[in-house]
């Protein structure tokens, strides 16, 4: 039997595995490093969601709910300012 997962708690793994990521990018070589390890990030995110989804087009529904998401909460990161 498959084990059960809470979409919300492996939501955070992943966002938080990102956070790691980029943190580990910005002591390894610096900020002025960030934007093209962001694309490199972004990049292998991408390429994951078009291997592991069953179709081309569930992996950009994936990536555009991803894309919708983040500009969400930049919207409300910006407005809380």
């Amino acid at each position: 039997m498959p084990i059960k997962h809470d979409p919300a708690e492996i939501y955070e793994i992943g966002y938080n595995a990102g956070l790691d990521a980029l943190a580990s990018i910005d002591k390894t070589a610096g900020a002025d490093a960030l934007p093209s390890a962001l694309v490199g990030l972004l990049t292998a995110a991408c390429n994951c969601a078009y291997s592991f989804a069953p179709n081309e087009d569930a992996a950009t529904e994936l990536i555009e709910l991803s894309r919708n998401l983040s500009l969400e909460d930049f919207k409300k990161q910006k407005g809380a300012e």
